[in-house]
């Protein structure tokens, strides 16, 4: 049975009950504001990279602080996947960062070779950054695809909460859905630690192509670009394969086409347009776009199997 095609009555048997009268105003109230704290707490300390000088402390308090508020939400048990959401992505940050310092020697040449084998000898980055891009003056093109790649930060979250706030049945689904494709890619990060095309230039082995977002940075804002950059890119700056900036944006769209087709057609527009970026910006190549998006796919894929086969067991036990 197809996600787009569920009923009322069908959303609402698997609907979270909604907070029980006995739960009280102040338990509610208590509840709510533990859990906005907590997210707010954890969310700032993935921005301001405190988590980077302890990692394994932070998480290690975040997850007591997660399991001690949950007893105190089992009656709004929708307000538990916020801070499950948070927590997952705090834990996939920390264990991203030991990535790219295994045994496993990161690789550029393999994904560079791949290239030239698809695209005729060329790599589409280099071509495209020869073609448009001048260091001296950024146009158009480069602050637009600066300002996509940034977007990434904020619009997963932005529409988890609106799914929260809107459709708050469906949120776990999000969740499933987004921190799913979050550890897939986590997994190849440790199986497959890949220098970007950005990185491959620096060490002399893709001549051609630059950052382009730190040219935009620095013209911005240096200091906070810097702050940023420290707190989640400085830890594992070899994390290329998959692009989780278009599996997570590529997440986001395949949750929208089983809800509102209508509207996933722009999200499908703006992960096309993310593709792009990462691939003009130096940030990735189109091999990494691909398994992004193969990633997302899988998971994807993996939950509707799972709720078919939950949503059959009533048929097969009559």
């Amino acid at each position: 049975m197809a996600i787009a095609q569920e009923s009322p009555n069908t959303r609402a048997e698997h609907s979270p009950p909604l907070p029980s009268a006995q739960t009280g105003p102040f338990g509610r109230t208590f509840v709510l504001v533990t859990g906005i704290s907590l997210i707010a707490a954890l969310g700032l300390d993935l921005l301001t990279g405190r988590w980077v000088t302890a990692p394994w402390l932070h998480v290690l308090l975040a997850t007591v602080a997660v399991a001690v508020w949950l007893p105190g939400a089992r009656r709004v048990r929708y307000l538990i996947w916020g801070p499950l959401y948070v927590l997952g992505i705090l834990i996939y940050t920390v264990l991203r960062s030991f990535a790219g310092s295994t045994a496993i020697a990161p690789k550029m040449d393999y994904v560079i070779e791949l290239e030239q084998q698809i695209f005729f000898g060329r790599v589409p980055g280099v071509w495209l950054q020869e073609n448009f891009f001048q260091p001296a003056q950024l146009n158009w093109l480069d602050w637009l695809t600066v300002q996509v790649h940034w977007s990434y930060f904020l619009v997963p979250h932005l529409a988890g909460l609106l799914v929260w706030v809107f459709r708050r049945e469906l949120f776990p689904r999000y969740v499933f859905l987004i921190l799913g494709t979050f550890y897939t890619g986590l997994v190849l990060y440790f199986l497959f630690p890949t220098v970007p095309p950005w990185l491959a230039a620096d060490y002399g082995a893709l001549p051609g192509i630059s950052r382009i977002m730190d040219y935009a940075g620095h013209q911005v804002d240096p200091e906070t670009y810097a702050r940023l950059y420290n707190a989640l890119g400085v830890p594992n700056p070899v994390a290329a394969m998959p692009s989780l900036h278009m599996g997570i944006t590529f997440a986001v769209y395949l949750f929208a086409r089983d809800l509102y087709r209508g509207f996933s057609r722009i999200l499908l527009a703006y992960s096309v347009l993310m593709g792009f970026s990462l691939v003009y910006m130096g940030e990735h190549y189109t091999v990494d776009i691909i398994v992004g998006m193969a990633c997302a796919l899988l998971v994807h894929r993996v939950y509707h199997l799972w709720a078919n086969r939950r949503h059959s067991r009533p048929a097969h036990a009559d």
